[in-house]
């Protein structure tokens, strides 16, 4: 059997580190939490707004220059009065939006016909074999690249070839048709920039299919002199480290693969945030580990030595050892208990040594009363089920030692030996409410109790044992106990009946039994009911006493007769006459 100390001191452990591992798991669980929504999801959201973004500003300028190529012609002849209403037409559609955007009209020559802007990007002015013109020229339709500028910048152009049918036009595609001109829409990086960054933390890159990046909002992802890709953000999707520096990277393709758009968010500082929370955390729970166990081995050595000793005092009340005195300091219950013991135990033996004179029908009764109020395997059962509670459930294990310190004051009072019903009764409800917690649901206890019945004086501890008895053998086949109790008030007598719901006496016991209420001299096990039998009828007259009956529908009914007794005086004249 383990002992007390060790399985209070593995509750008290288990317990005190409990909280601080639970509240290590919720840290780490809010820590998974901030990174999912704070650091995940809003830069697969930004990757997604700036590609929707993006895509929406390519597609536009796609459809202008379509719509401006769709004709096919040039106002680079004709009347003045025609090329004065084409480039009017022009500017309307340029200026449809409110903003007029950076727009380059040139003829097949590359010769620029209308700008709206003073400048003109120097890669237009590329040889006739190779530069976005040519590409826009062998291109079936609008293309979308970066192209580098002189001053190592780049511009996002969007645009398309102005295609005149050539006479075999109906015998080839449209590619076949020569170009007359070309209209192109270029953005300035600087520009995308301030469309594409939603937020100061968090970055943009912009990757072409052929590995380059000409679009960035940080300059760590880009080369000053090739502004070629870094490495480590090719094909990127999660948390990757640049030059010593931590980022987490979301990606979106857009335009059908032709772009990829990544969000970079720098997480640098909050790795080492929790980096620095969770070596904390750690240290915290490696200094309070020790301490705790510490902590608990001196709390559960000084408390659990007054348990230790009131268990040793009651085993020697068992072996009939009266002479042990507890000196338990501890301030709290078991104090109580002890010194609930100690002025039992000399109650009992001042008893003893003063009956020894006495009449032995007198000293019987009396010894057999102070057996069923003292009872040590009660009482070191009820020790035992205190000991138990104490690591499953602390506050029911307190409530019993005040239940149990309640009975052991009121048995061991000896000023008087009558009491009224209704106090004898609060005696028992203290019983039942330590039985209950020793049974739980199997015990069921009510009672019914007249108005008239409660100021009558009876014995003390005149309901206990039988009720005691009634649990201790009345149980049915389910091991539930079942036990009602009525008082009542008839014709000047008070009827108390018990009864429960067990498998009932078989005849040969009940035969017994009530042939030794009626006649023998008890030296059997069956203390409880002959001594409160022996008692009334030393009290009250042969009269009065106790009748068993078996019930129709099981188990077995015990009725106590006792005269109605408003003041005490009936129960008092029989004592001294007795």
């Amino acid at each position: 059997m383990r002992r007390f100390q060790d399985e209070v001191r593995s509750a008290l452990l288990k317990y005190a580190l409990t909280p601080g591992l639970l509240i290590a798991l919720i840290c780490i669980f809010l820590a998974a939490l901030y990174w999912e929504r704070n650091v995940m999801t809003r830069t697969a959201e930004e990757a997604r707004t700036a590609g929707e973004i993006f895509t929406e500003l390519t597609h536009d300028y796609e459809t202008r220059a379509a719509a401006l190529a769709a004709n096919g012609m040039l106002p680079t002849r004709g009347a003045a009065e025609e090329r004065r209403l084409y480039f009017e037409q022009l500017y309307a559609e340029l200026n449809l939006h409110g903003t007029l955007p950076r727009f380059y009209l040139l003829d097949a020559r590359r010769h620029v016909l209308f700008q709206t802007r003073s400048d003109v990007p120097s890669y237009l002015d590329a040889p006739p074999q190779w530069g976005v013109l040519s590409r826009m020229e062998r291109a079936e339709g609008c293309i979308q690249e970066f192209v580098p500028r002189a001053d190592h910048e780049w511009d996002y152009v969007i645009g398309q070839a102005i295609r005149v049918p050539s006479p075999t036009a109906h015998l080839h595609r449209a590619l076949s048709a020569e170009a007359e001109g070309y209209a192109l829409f270029v953005v300035p990086v600087q520009e995308l920039a301030k469309r594409l960054q939603t937020s100061e933390k968090m970055h943009v890159v912009i990757t072409d299919r052929s590995g380059r990046a000409p679009f960035s909002t940080m300059t760590i992802f880009r080369d000053p002199i090739f502004h070629k890709i870094v490495p480590e953000l090719a094909d990127a999707h999660g948390l990757i480290a640049v030059d010593g520096q931590q980022f987490y990277v979301s990606q979106e393709p857009v335009l059908d693969g032709l772009f990829t758009v990544y969000a970079v968010l720098p997480v640098g500082s909050r790795i080492a945030q929790f980096a620095t929370g969770a070596a904390i955390l750690f240290a915290v729970l490696l200094l309070m580990i020790p301490l705790i166990v510490f902590r608990v081995r001196c709390e559960t050595a000084e408390k659990m030595r007054a348990m230790d000793e009131i268990v040793a005092a009651f085993r020697d009340v068992r072996y009939g050892e009266l002479h042990r005195e507890l000196r338990i300091r501890t301030g709290n219950e078991f104090e109580e208990i002890a010194g609930e013991y100690n002025r039992m135990v000399k109650s009992l033996v001042q008893l003893m040594q003063e009956n020894e004179e006495k009449a032995r029908v007198s000293v019987i009764s009396e010894l057999r009363q102070l057996e069923s109020q003292f009872n040590p395997h009660f009482l070191f059962n009820t020790l035992e089920n205190i000991k138990y509670m104490t690591k499953f459930n602390p506050d029911a294990a307190m409530r019993m030692i005040t239940a149990l310190s309640a009975l052991l004051r009121y048995s061991i009072d000896n000023r008087t030996q009558c009491v009224t019903l209704a106090e004898d009764i609060r005696y028992l409800e203290n019983y039942i409410e330590i039985q209950r917690y020793r049974f739980g649901a199997r015990l069921d206890y009510s009672q019914e109790i007249a108005e008239a019945a409660a100021p009558c004086f009876v014995p003390k501890l005149l309901l206990q044992p039988i009720v005691e008895n009634a649990i201790h053998y009345g149980a049915n086949a389910e091991g539930e106990i079942h036990i009602a109790t009525r008082i009542m008030v008839d014709d000047g007598r008070l009827h108390i009946v018990i009864e429960d719901a067990g498998a009932g006496m078989s005849e040969e016991t009940l035969c017994y039994m009530r042939a030794l209420l009626e006649h023998g001299e008890n030296r059997s096990v069956h203390t409880g009911i002959y001594n409160i039998h022996r008692r009334i009828q030393l009290l009250y007259g042969m009269d009065y006493g106790i009748e068993i009956t078996r019930r129709p529908a099981g188990g077995t009914c015990v009725t106590m007769l006792l005269p109605a007794d408003n003041r005490g005086g009936m129960c008092n004249a029989a004592r001294s006459h007795c």
